[in-house]
Parts: C-alpha cells; structure tokens; sequence
C-alpha cells in the first residue's frame, strides 16, 4: 500500500516525537504526595496506602494536573503522539506491573484525532513489597516517568520520583485510596466475548455477540486499543435486537494488514451516571484480496 499524505504526516509526527520523548529533561525528584510543576503541568507521586506490610501489593500512581488546553496519550495514542511512560527502580524481591489505563477522551488537534486525557489524571500500576522487609524498615522505590505534552505543540517532558514507605506489622491505607478506586473503576475490565472484526475495501466491521452488558447503555463508546486499525473520529455502535453489539467505522489511512487479534475498549454509560468499561478481543479477518 502506498503512503499517503497523510499517513506520512502522521509518520513523521510519530518519529519525531520518539525523538523527542528520549531526549527529554529530567524533573527533579520528588516526594510523595507532592505536586511538582512541569512543562504545562504538575506531577507527582501518590499511593493508596501510607504504611505497607511485608508482601502485599498497594497502587501507586502518577498524578498528572495538565495546564488547560493541554493533554497527554493513552496507550493508542490515536492519529499521533505517543504513550506515557513508567520505568522503575526497585528493592530485591520487589515488583511492578503494567500501567492501568483509564478510559480515555478523544482530543481533535487540527485534522488529527488523538487519545488522551486532559485536566487531572491519575495513572496507576501495581507495586508488591518484597517479602524480606521488616516492620520497621522503609520500602523505597523510585519512578522515571517520560510523557508526551502537547497542545498546538507538543512537548516531551519526564519526573524522576521517589516512593518512601513505612514498613509496619498492618497495612494503613492513605486518603488517595478514594481516587484510586475511582481511577480504578474507569480501566477496562477485560471480557471474555465471542465475535469477529473484518475489513473490506474501506471499512472495518465488528460484530460482538451476546452483548447483553449493553442493553441498558444510555450511551455507548469505543475505542481501538489496537493501533493503526480503524480511523479515530467517534465510532457508533448499534445493540441489536439478537443481543450483538455492531458497529462498521472507516479503515485507518495507516492500515496495511488486518491483525490476527483486534481488541477493543468499550464504555458504557447508565441511565444513572453509573460508568462501566471493558476490554474485548475478537479475532481479525482481512476480506480484501490479498496482494502477491
């Protein structure tokens, strides 16, 4: 498939804010709990609990408060920028995982559409406190956290930042917990689902069977967490009266070739105000003739 003009606008964004994110300045380090300004933000570092005991696990996130007009990535950026990014430094025996990504807002940037968070976001991950500790001692660890700012210009910025615990015979939670579990309620679950994704000349179409978790949906949104696969403007998705949940949206300009495995976060609004999200993977299957 040839490039198009747009698609290589869109690789060269992509690059160029590679380089940037790995050329950023360093923040220097923080405290816990503290707000430290950056370029078009403040940072810092928070944790559910205020005191850990020897082997369990506690999140700890990155608060991030954006100037207005300002905006970081999700982990599909979308038409361009890049995802924030966490690299620990820990004690022996202790553990991270993954960043957990809250359902995400679409953010227009000319004729681009991005994925992404605006105004006060809290990114969290899972720590485990090594088993060796000691009530007593202190859990230490430290995060190096490189992100993208962007606006009508994109920044690429990161923060150094220190995690400092008591280690007691009793876990004590902190008073971030509240945020951490609303944070927490807003990541995809995901959703064993039986269906299917596949492209045809321009459009790529999803069925979902046995839906039912959207039956009662006052709104429902979707979001590609597979990169480069449909174009990021708002997909409509349709419950049908078979309890499938359909929707066909554009081909991305950057496709080339249909994943095995296409996954999907898809938000669903009550009535109530009450918000659920979940991650769905269906297989993937390409319609077009393939090329020789």
């Amino acid at each position: 498939m040839s490039a198009t003009p747009a698609r290589a606008s869109r690789a060269l964004l992509h690059a160029a804010c590679a380089i940037a994110l790995i050329a950023a300045p360093a923040a220097a380090a923080t405290q816990t709990n503290a707000l430290t300004p950056t370029q078009h933000a403040r940072v810092g570092l928070v944790t559910d609990h205020d005191a850990v005991r020897p082997g369990q696990t506690l999140q700890v996130g990155l608060r991030i408060v954006h100037d207005p007009g300002w905006h970081t990535y999700w982990i599909n950026s979308g038409d361009s920028g890049l995802a924030t990014r966490f690299d620990w430094t820990l004690p022996d025996g202790a553990q991270a995982g993954p960043i957990r990504w809250p359902f995400p807002e679409r953010l227009p940037a000319g004729p681009l559409v991005n994925f992404g968070y605006s105004d006060t976001l809290l990114l969290p991950a899972t720590l485990r406190v090594p088993d060796s500790l000691r009530a007593g001692e202190r859990f230490r660890a430290t995060l190096r956290a490189r992100w993208l700012i962007c606006a009508e210009t994109c920044i690429p910025d990161e923060a150094t930042l220190a995690l400092d615990l008591a280690v007691a015979r009793a876990p004590r939670t902190s008073a971030e917990a509240p945020a951490f579990a609303a944070t927490l309620a807003r990541v995809p679950e995901p959703l064993p689902a039986t269906g299917h994704a596949w492209r045809d000349a321009t459009h790529v179409a999803v069925q979902i069977d046995d839906a039912a978790w959207t039956r009662d949906a006052a709104r429902i949104e979707v979001f590609p967490l597979t990169p480069q696969v449909v174009a990021s403007t708002p997909i409509e998705a349709r419950l049908g009266p078979d309890g499938a949940l359909r929707f066909r949206h554009p081909a991305s300009e950057a496709f080339d070739q249909m994943p095995a495995r296409v996954a999907w976060a898809i938000g669903v609004h009550a009535p109530d105000g009450r918000f659920r999200a979940w991650e769905v993977a269906l297989p993937g299957e390409d319609a077009r003739p393939q090329r020789r």
